[in-house]
């Protein structure tokens, strides 16, 4: 797909964006068209060649689609991590890197999972925190809202997980607390979806 100015993307390795500008770049014999993001975290410039944005980049998730995930992970059980941490790292590491929204709402889960059984290692810490700091981006840009904003927000999402395994899928009260704790009411056809989804998730269908 082509990307405009304007656009907030996501970098597959650095996360959370906005296109700024776009730029002819001498980094070889010929001059190239780059585009010029200003990336949430850390505040900084980068530079990415038009002709590998789309093997780079992605467009930011629309909300709805961020809290239907958030949902449905944390509804379901977490995943079961290596108990070696060289070979738990390089996994967390591939789905850090992997730049969907998918896998970093499952590391959260699983090391936050963890934690609740043992204290996290300073290795897994920074894995867990990296990989709050790419949702929070996300969610940041998806909602308009500061990062401060957002990370106290899924922060405090993120703390009782365990309350959604614990509901039963599907329930009223299940879909309350999602509805009160994932950035505000979800419209009808949002409430329907997640109905529907907890459904497919209580017949045991992922």
């Amino acid at each position: 797909m082509a990307f405009s100015v304007g656009d907030k993307v996501i970098h597959r390795i650095h996360g959370a964006g906005v296109i700024t500008g776009k730029k002819r770049m001498r980094v070889t014999e010929k001059p190239a068209p780059y585009l010029v993001i200003d990336l949430l975290r850390p505040r900084s410039i980068m530079m990415v060649p038009t002709d590998r944005a789309e093997q780079r980049l992605r467009p930011v998730s629309k909300v709805a689609r961020l809290r239907r995930l958030l949902v449905e992970k944390l509804a379901g059980q977490p995943g079961k991590l290596p108990k070696d941490y060289k070979k738990r790292a390089e996994q967390i590491n591939d789905k850090l890197k992997s730049g969907q929204v998918t896998n970093w709402i499952e590391v959260i889960r699983d090391l936050r999972h963890r934690h609740e059984q043992r204290p996290l290692s300073l290795g897994d810490r920074k894995l867990l925190d990296r990989a709050m700091e790419l949702l929070s981006g996300e969610f940041a840009l998806a909602q308009g809202i500061d990062l401060g904003g957002a990370e106290s927000r899924l922060a405090s999402i993120f703390q009782r997980q365990h309350e959604f395994r614990d509901q039963q899928v599907g329930t009223k009260g299940w879909l309350q607390t999602v509805t009160e704790k994932v950035m505000g009411p979800f419209t009808k056809r949002e409430t329907q979806a997640t109905a529907e989804a907890g459904q497919v998730l209580s017949r045991g269908g992922g």
